[in-house]
């Protein structure tokens, strides 16, 4: 049973864990310095498991574990592990890459249940939740995360409203460990720093990530005995200075302006009372209300934060992530418009730093995405935009693309479909011999913007009316959990080999991206292990 919360400010990580354990167990031993497979990291140990809850490296990863009693999942007694030694593992990995190998369904089948958080420089955390049955990956969690084994629903909602309430602001140290020692809500029994019969907090740890080193700060005991000073205060020195990304944007978007510059000929047409109507179906006043919010956030947390606001979680499955030498080139359908961008942009960026996004050019408009978006002219000339593309597939940053263009509309028999996807994408990959990953994205919008598409059509409208509702799909999302799934990496040899000519290639690319969630499903341990083959 833990409680777990955190908070970005001034460039720092801020975190506090309270541990709970029974009464009767050996205290912990407080952090130490441990050297495994070339990196060091910080934690403190269990004596009874040997392995530790909550971790930090010399290259920025902070690795938390929660049990979970959700679920009444328990591995087979002779091939059981305690679950603190998969921290003590994953603590000595340099990247994503080997992080993501020894989290995998296959592996986790010696462990009782978990949620385990690891944090990375200023993104927000992703979270592994095993059930017994299902590995699930999820970003844009929001601080706090709760466990416990008396009431294991109910008391952990209990911490976590309490705890957003008192730090829907940012606080200060003192006042965030304070809220950790105290008995609240309701009585110790359900309290963030709890005491029952058997069962109480057994010991606090703070880590404060910084832009050149990680300090692990231990208090063991319970927090009413907590002295002045603490039993164990660490400082661990970064192998690398992360580069600070800018601060203070003014990202504010004007639609008179933007039609005037990127479709000129459409906005002279327009009269008073039409701009009027343009602005209120572009939901310009409520988009430039929540810019103006995470325009006091850094670069690096804006997706991040974005999804957080719009109330999504999105899961992630995934059998194996392409290696950044193999200079990766994403491809992903086009369910329902700005969200795919923000949901793919969180958690490529997190695993390759210096990924670019082939997409319209008004999304460069964003100050905060500038720098990762290639543009590409959508209203006006498409071939005036081929230098800067073929320029991205001739250098080494990773690239996604939505080859269809177009956002996802619901056609007969079909369900949701983005149509036909340009071969651009696999006529540079295969010159510039770079691998490719499928990606499939479930997701959907609200069934008013596919019945005002069908009734267009019905119409015999070709105006793409439609369109004018993304803005508000996105910030009313219809999936609240949209599930992300990811294909096997492909060599640029086996993508040659796929079809005759880069169309058929592309079509192929297309149905296998939309067969991605059967192939997850296609054999009966497939929950556990998951199919990716080809």
């Amino acid at each position: 049973m833990c409680t777990l919360s955190w908070q970005y400010h001034d460039r720092q990580l801020k975190l506090v864990f309270n541990r709970d354990e029974q009464r009767a167990r050996a205290a912990a031993q407080p952090p130490e310095l441990y050297q495994q497979d070339g990196v060091q990291a910080m934690m403190p140990l269990d004596p009874a498991g040997g392995g530790s809850w909550l971790a930090a490296n010399e290259d920025g990863f902070v690795v938390c574990l929660l049990n979970d009693y959700t679920s009444s999942f328990q591995p087979a007694e002779d091939e059981r592990q305690s679950r603190g030694l998969l921290v003590r593992q994953l603590a000595h990995c340099r990247s994503w890459l080997e992080l993501d190998s020894w989290l995998q369904p296959e592996l986790m089948q010696r462990y009782a249940p978990f949620k385990l958080l690891i944090f990375y420089q200023q993104q927000e955390p992703l979270l592994w939740h095993w059930n017994g049955n299902h590995l699930q990956q999820s970003l844009a969690v929001r601080s706090p995360v709760s466990s416990s084994s008396a009431m294991p629903r109910l008391i952990p909602r209990l911490r976590e409203r309490r705890i957003q309430r008192l730090m829907s602001a940012p606080i200060d140290a003192s006042t965030h460990l304070a809220l950790h020692r105290q008995a609240k809500p309701l009585h110790r029994f359900f309290g963030i720093a709890m005491q029952r019969e058997k069962v109480q907090t057994v010991s606090i740890t703070m880590v404060n990530w910084q832009s050149n080193h990680i300090e692990m700060t231990y208090w063991g005991g319970h927090p009413a005995r907590h002295q002045a000073t603490t039993d164990r205060r660490l400082t661990l020195p970064l192998v690398s200075t992360p580069e600070q990304g800018a601060d203070g944007f003014a990202t504010r978007l004007d639609v008179r302006d933007l039609m005037q510059r990127f479709s000129p000929a459409v906005s002279r047409r327009l009269t008073g009372w039409q701009w009027s109507l343009l602005r209120w179906l572009l939901a310009e006043k409520p988009l430039n209300q929540g810019l103006q919010w995470l325009n006091q956030q850094p670069a690096e947390r804006f997706c991040d934060i974005a999804l957080q606001r719009l109330g999504l979680q999105p899961h992630v499955v995934a059998c194996r992530w392409p290696a950044s030498a193999t200079r990766p080139v994403f491809v992903c359908n086009h369910p329902t418009g700005g969200i795919d961008g923000l949901v793919l942009i969180s958690i490529l960026k997190k695993r390759y730093p210096d990924l670019k996004v082939i997409a319209n050019e008004v999304l460069s408009e964003v100050q905060q995405l500038a720098d990762c978006i290639v543009p590409v002219s959508v209203f006006g000339n498409v071939r005036a935009s081929l230098p800067r593309v073929q320029a991205a597939f001739a250098s080494d940053a990773p690239l996604l693309i939505f080859p269809a263009g177009r956002t996802a509309r619901a056609e007969p028999k079909l369900g949701l479909d983005d149509g036909p996807w340009a071969k651009l994408a696999v006529t540079l990959a295969r010159r510039e011999q770079r691998s490719m990953t499928v990606l499939h994205l479930q997701s959907r919008n609200s069934w008013g913007f596919y019945l005002l598409a069908r009734l267009r059509r019905w119409l015999g409208i070709s105006t793409n009316l439609e369109m004018l509702l993304l803005v508000r799909e996105m910030l009313k999302p219809a999936m609240k959990q949209p599930r992300l799934y990811v294909d096997v990496p492909m060599h640029p040899l086996e993508l040659t080999a796929l079809a005759d000519t880069d169309r058929q290639r592309i079509s192929w690319l297309k149905r296998r991206c939309y067969q991605l969630p059967r192939v997850y499903q296609e054999e009966p341990n497939a929950t556990v292990k998951p199919s990716c083959s080809r």
